[in-house]
């Protein structure tokens, strides 16, 4: 009989991979002056005016026009962007882990749980690593264009964070979960409820 541990665990695993994954492509981590201006991990939004008078129109794109880790714009930018998304890999293979400990032999699934705890806790502390160094690119020269030149680490004078950081803030601290839920997998509905 499957643990509901395990269910829960194998659940949250699947959930904060797929929140922490989304938050990490989406071009809105931090939000421009005009509230049209996005920039994310890896890409960016700017709003520009179709034609002399005219309305305006957002276009998206990465940074540098094509995905390099050197366009992004600042070392910290990069830093963060390969730290945050190892931990997006590092928990999708702990999801997968915990996805298949429910078509596993009983006798393995103790050791599979372990390791996939093992996995997700590494994931969650590269991924705290990458939020916390994001902000230091804040004094970029990039960044003081769209956000005014005050704008300097952790502080982005005009610009405010966007849902997207708010999302991977929020499935990485979720994420936290994970590897202690990980620890209880064998506990059977009877050990939780007398």
């Amino acid at each position: 009989m499957i643990s509901p541990v395990l269910i829960i665990w194998a659940f949250l695993s699947v959930l904060v991979s797929g929140l922490t994954t989304y938050a990490f492509v989406q071009p809105v981590w931090l939000v421009g002056s005009n509230l049209l201006d996005t920039f994310g991990m890896i890409s960016l939004c700017l709003s520009r005016t179709v034609f002399p008078g005219g309305s305006l129109k957002q276009e998206c794109e990465f940074y540098g026009g094509y995905f390099n880790l050197g366009n992004l714009p600042s070392g910290a930018w990069q830093a963060a962007c390969v730290l945050y998304g190892a931990g997006c890999v590092l928990l999708s293979c702990g999801a997968f882990l915990a996805v298949c400990t429910s078509c596993i032999p009983c006798d393995v699934v103790r050791t599979v749980t372990v390791m996939a705890g093992y996995v997700q806790f590494v994931a969650v502390l590269v991924m705290i690593a990458g939020l916390f160094i994001y902000p230091l690119g804040f004094g970029s020269s990039f960044i003081r264009q769209y956000c005014g030149s005050k704008s300097v680490m952790y502080h982005a004078y005009d610009c405010s964070m966007g849902w997207s950081f708010v999302l991977a803030v929020t499935g990485t601290c979720l994420a936290m979960f994970c590897p202690v839920l990980s620890r209880f997998t064998d506990m059977k509905g009877r050990d939780i409820m007398p």
